[in-house]
């Protein structure tokens, strides 16, 4: 039987109906599982997103001769990577996107958020920030590279609750380059205020010297006239 291959990874697949599918354990290697059950533990998670063309139970020839075992087709084997948590689902996402496409003849659709469900995540964004703009930047970044899109409202309407469950989870990290930028910037800021207020407390100083001085001339200048006026005058 003709085999696949994804990234250095070989599969071997089961036609069924001329179709392509992959057994739980061949999906397991190609998700980099080391347990190979991992697959059925997620279908198991998540069978109600799961109809008769994605998923059955097939008889399968095996080393150890004809069995019994769960197989997925591409769309089944599509949607088990959208729930996987491996460094590599993504990847192996697109690989059988690509495959659907060239058994199909065109590109394969696949459904994203509904406007109503786009209104969701931002209101969810929102009360994570609370109205903090370097956090709203920092967590639709986050979900940008987690869900591997460009904008949130190209997230796939599959993924959208494990979109939800990520903005709730999401834990803000300081970012210490900014931090220190901040610090270096406000530091500089002081010291030049405190250069600006040693100016002005030096003037203040020299203008109450002057002050003082007028003060005293004044003060003599009175004395020296009411001096006078009482012995010429008076």
């Amino acid at each position: 039987m003709q085999t696949l291959t994804f990234q250095n990874t070989t599969l071997i697949p089961a036609k069924v109906d001329n179709q392509i599918w992959l057994t739980s354990g061949e999906l397991a290697k190609a998700l980099d599982y080391a347990d190979t059950q991992s697959v059925t533990k997620i279908y198991e998670r998540n069978a109600d997103e799961f109809n008769s063309s994605m998923t059955a139970i097939a008889t399968v020839k095996t080393n150890g001769g004809m069995q019994k075992m769960r197989i997925f087709s591409l769309r089944g084997c599509h949607l088990i990577a959208m729930f996987a948590r491996t460094k590599i689902a993504k990847e192996f996402r697109k690989w059988v996107l690509d495959i659907l496409d060239k058994e199909v003849g065109e590109p394969v659709q696949v459904a994203k958020i509904t406007d109503s469900q786009a209104y969701q995540i931002q209101k969810a964004i929102k009360q994570k920030c609370l109205n903090n703009k370097v956090h709203y930047q920092t967590i639709y970044h986050a979900l940008y590279d987690e869900f591997g899109v460009k904008r949130y409202k190209d997230i796939l309407a599959v993924e959208f609750d494990k979109a939800l469950a990520f903005i709730e989870s999401f834990v803000f990290t300081p970012n210490l380059a900014l931090v220190h930028n901040i610090l270096a910037d406000q530091a500089h800021q002081n010291k030049k205020a405190k250069g600006e207020l040693n100016e002005i407390i030096g003037v203040v100083r020299h203008l109450l010297d002057h002050i003082g001085e007028l003060q005293h001339r004044l003060d003599v200048g009175e004395r020296n006239i009411k001096a006078l006026q009482t012995r010429f005058i008076i």
